[in-house]
Parts: C-alpha cells; sequence; structure tokens
C-alpha cells in the first residue's frame, strides 16, 4: 500500500461551487491532468527529486454548512512506503489555495 494523506474540510459553498473552487485551487497548486465532475476531482503532482509523484483525489460533497470536501494524495509508486511528508504537503497547499477562493470553515 502507498503512501498518502487525507484531510477534510468543510467550505462555505454549495458543492457545485466547491467543485468549480477545487478545481481552481488543484491548478494553483500545481497540479498536472485535472479532470473530474459530479462530486470527484483528479490531479497529478509531477515526480521530483523526493517522490515518483503523486496522484491527488478530491470528493465533495453536502455538509452541514456548505459543502464538505475531501482532499487525499497518495504516492504514484504503489510500492512507496514513505513519502517523506510530500503527500501531507501536496494536501496543504491545495487547502491553502482553496482559501481566497472559497471560506474553508
Amino acid at each position: 500500500m502507498a503512501a498518502s494523506h487525507t484531510m477534510t474540510v468543510e467550505v462555505a459553498l454549495a458543492p457545485q461551487q466547491a467543485e468549480a473552487a477545487v478545481y481552481q485551487a488543484f491548478l494553483a497548486a500545481g497540479l498536472s491532468w485535472v479532470a473530474g465532475g459530479n462530486g470527484f476531482m483528479q490531479g497529478k503532482v509531477s515526480a521530483g527529486m523526493r517522490s515518483w509523484g503523486e496522484n491527488v483525489l478530491a470528493t465533495i460533497g453536502y455538509g452541514p454548512r456548505g459543502a464538505v470536501v475531501r482532499l487525499r494524495s497518495e504516492c504514484a509508486l504503489p510500492t512507496q512506503v514513505i513519502d517523506w511528508g510530500k503527500n501531507r504537503q501536496n494536501v496543504e497547499r491545495i487547502v491553502e489555495a482553496l482559501r481566497p477562493l472559497a471560506p474553508v470553515l
């Protein structure tokens, strides 16, 4: 099982608007191959000096005060069990890119 990091945040937007904001946050965070729809979004982080790349997934659904966004970054290489904090960094970078686009609760 590849190393991964998951974070859930709630934003004060309707799920459809949150999905558009997550798409923009993925692009602002430097992800490539961004695609999705119907409450699901995915993108890729290129390989670098610390990893073989990561796959980032987002699911967007209804929450008590808006939309709930679940972000998961997972190493692209299935046998990579140590990520040196790269997956957490990816998720945090997306959340920071999301803050100006949607009020994170």
